[in-house]
């Protein structure tokens, strides 16, 4: 019978992580496996939405929340029931639980996927003192990599590095063109288009980028350019209160959480990210493979894959100036801007294939379960 693979990750909400635990989940089904991917929270259901178009696997919810942690402790019957032979645990919370419910009390193999580039103090504690109850620590760049080193002091033997991969194929090949799909965002092919895809969410620091865009639209260069900010998330109406506030709101275009990326990025002339503090972010992934200019902070994870001058243009975390004055001489310069996004093209080609990742993950999945025959 198949090793079942149980994939635990925080909410079924949906970002970068998320992305890659469906293409993960799918591709282990490909090889063989019977997959369950299971959440803490319900999130908005995003990621168990997305999973069912593959009725093959598993999808639950343990119904957490601030008010009921105890709910929790389902998950200990629910690895009673399924009897995984592995448990692949994305971010904090769901490898904590994975490692005490199910390697302290199931002797069930754990691998715990770490997806930034630091986090607090209290976590890091609790990530030393449960170190011994995980089998592989993944790292998704060399910050992360880094930070597990020094301050999680994760034993070599354990370490992984496993760089997010995306379907670049995929992403390089929109189905709808460019000009109809600006069209149906309210876009002209006048308007120079600086797209975001991230999350609405204190980290990714939304606020400097529309302090930037505003610092922008008083610059010649800025004339003539408009937001596009793709994705949902906790600081939403936070987010939109503070375009109004800046007088941008008939600039700025905000789009919801969507799926047809390659029309989305498509549709940008230059792509912005203005995190804080990132893992690997799939979306600056993304705009590479689709060849946009990307001007973006020198956030841990992001520093780690893009170059200033060479595949970008950086600025300092929650330097506002420093991005406007990046974006004005994207415009200002479209042949610089090419030249960035080429390079970036083609780096992502070459070190962030989806396939790559898929199979790195699927060596390190058997490697745990002893497996040597091919899916099973």
């Amino acid at each position: 019978m198949p090793a079942r693979i149980l994939i635990l990750t925080t909410a079924g909400i949906w970002g970068g992580t998320e992305n890659q635990i469906a293409h993960q989940a799918r591709h282990l089904l490909e090889q063989g496996f019977q997959v369950t991917v299971g959440t803490l929270a319900d999130g908005d259901g995003s990621l168990p939405q997305e999973l069912s178009a593959t009725p093959e696997i598993t999808t639950f919810s343990l119904h957490t929340t601030r008010r009921t942690p105890w709910r929790v402790m389902d998950l200990a019957v629910r690895l009673g029931e399924e009897r995984p032979s592995l448990i692949i645990a994305y971010l904090f919370h769901s490898y904590l639980v994975a490692r005490i419910l199910g390697k302290l009390f199931r002797r069930i193999p754990v691998i715990s996927s770490f997806r930034s580039g630091g986090q607090e103090r209290w976590r890091s504690f609790l990530d030393r003192l449960t170190m011994p109850l995980t089998d592989f620590f993944v790292v998704v760049s060399e910050d992360s990599a880094r930070f597990a080193r020094e301050e999680l002091r994760v034993p070599e033997k354990k370490l992984r590095f496993i760089p997010n991969g995306v379907d670049v194929e995929w992403l390089r090949s929109p189905q709808v063109p460019r000009e109809e799909t600006r069209e149906l965002l309210g876009l002209t092919e006048q308007d120079f288009v600086i797209g975001c895809v991230a999350r609405f969410h204190p980290i990714k620091d939304h606020e400097t980028l529309l302090r930037a865009f505003s610092e922008l639209r008083e610059k010649p260069e800025g004339e003539r350019a408009k937001l596009l900010l793709v994705g949902k998330g906790e600081d939403d109406l936070k987010v939109r209160a503070l375009a109004e506030q800046l007088g941008l709101l008939e600039h700025v275009v905000f789009t919801g959480f969507r799926r047809d990326l390659p029309e989305i990025y498509s549709a940008m002339d230059a792509f912005c990210l203005t995190s804080r503090r990132e893992g690997m972010p799939n979306a600056v992934l993304e705009a590479m493979a689709a060849a946009r200019p990307i001007v973006a902070t020198e956030a841990p994870g992001t520093s780690a894959i893009l170059r200033h001058r060479y595949n970008a243009l950086l600025a300092p975390v929650g330097d506002a100036e420093g991005i406007a004055g990046a974006l004005a001489a994207i415009i200002r310069q479209p042949e610089t801007g090419k030249r960035l996004a080429e390079r970036a093209r083609r780096e992502v080609g070459e070190r962030h294939s989806l396939e790559a990742c898929m199979t790195k993950y699927l060596s390190l999945v058997r490697q745990v379960i002893g497996e040597k025959g091919e899916g099973r």
